[in-house]
């Protein structure tokens, strides 16, 4: 069996496939974005849509999933069909001002989260599972490390972390074992912190999750600032989007669902509307003036994977699809 620091391809099966592109109803001709190129799976599928009079510009932070699709799309990148950005999503509008795109495009995806890749290649030190350096960057060529963090943080920066975006009731517990252990000993690896966690913190027979899963997504989180990246997608799609153009995005844990369902439901103006006092003497016209929306959400729930796709790719199973049309 081949070592997972071996892997030579970037491995990832693409979540929600075909109803994640369908729903922002690809034209022949038309101007797309992935956001997250990952294995190439959606973009793929993107440009099969948009054909060879259409664009697909996609972006990806990781190198190695860059390198792996420019060998995988290597025609689609030399007709001119394709752009890849070495960028996070975050920086969409700066890249799409410098591409002339603003306001032409038709549809943005984003398939929030780690990929499988960074999930199975020890290396890249995403899970405990395997042992590996403690790294979690998606990006390796920039940021610091889960490590480092950890090595220089103090023991409230620490819990706050753990506790704000790895929901983790024992944070503070946690934060203090790492603080107390780092005086003797640096923690480096995936493995040293699995362990110290799973030998300290009790949890019900019962659980079906390691004690330190959460603990391993807050830093995950923090280290690659996803939240902050995915409010800044938030508020900067609907800027290069195109009259009609949809933005759709694929979460997979609560934290970044509900920031994209808040958002989406202000953006399309029911935040707004609900606000307004009923015994208010408005008319319909004056109502909707004040509950300016700026677009149609397009599915009243969001979608998620079907058994069989659960099945095939069990990590597809906490996928949520949601999408909004602007005018």
């Amino acid at each position: 069996m081949a070592n997972h620091s071996e892997q030579k391809t970037y491995q990832h099966t693409s979540v929600l496939f075909h109803e994640s592109v369908d729903i922002l109803s690809p034209m022949l001709g038309s101007t797309l974005i992935d956001c997250t190129l990952g294995g190439g799976g959606h973009t793929s599928l993107m440009l099969e849509k948009v054909g060879p009079t259409g664009r697909v510009v996609a972006f990806d932070r990781d190198l190695k999933a860059i390198d792996n699709a420019k060998a995988k799309l290597s025609s689609s990148l030399a007709s001119g069909t394709l752009e890849i950005v070495h960028a996070t999503f975050g920086d969409i509008l700066k890249h799409a001002e410098k591409l002339n795109l603003v306001g032409a495009v038709s549809g943005v995806l984003a398939d929030i989260g780690v990929s499988s890749h960074h999930l199975d290649e020890d290396s890249r030190g995403f899970s405990f599972m395997h042992d590996g350096p403690l790294d979690m960057r998606m990006d390796q060529t920039s940021g610091i490390t889960a490590a480092e963090f950890l090595r220089h943080a103090d023991e409230k920066d620490i819990a706050d972390v753990i506790w704000k975006y790895g929901e983790e009731p024992k944070s503070r517990f946690i934060a203090r074992l790492i603080c107390e252990i780092r005086t003797k000993s640096p923690l480096t690896t995936t493995k040293q912190l699995a362990d110290l966690i799973s030998s300290k913190v009790i949890w019900k027979e019962a659980s079906r999750k390691h004690p330190a899963t959460r603990t391993f997504q807050a830093l995950r989180i923090h280290v690659n600032d996803e939240l902050g990246q995915l409010k800044q997608l938030l508020k900067d799609a609907p800027k290069i989007l195109a009259p009609g153009g949809i933005l759709a995005i694929i979460t997979f844990h609560s934290l970044e669902d509900r920031l994209v369902k808040e958002s989406m439901l202000e953006m399309s103006g029911k935040t707004k509307r609900q606000s307004i006092p009923r015994d208010l003497p408005l008319t319909d016209a004056q109502v909707s003036q004040m509950s300016a929306s700026q677009g149609t959400i397009l599915k009243p729930f969001p979608v998620a994977p079907n058994e069989q796709e659960i099945r095939d790719n069990p990590r597809a199973r906490s996928a949520k699809l949601r999408a909004i049309r602007f005018q």
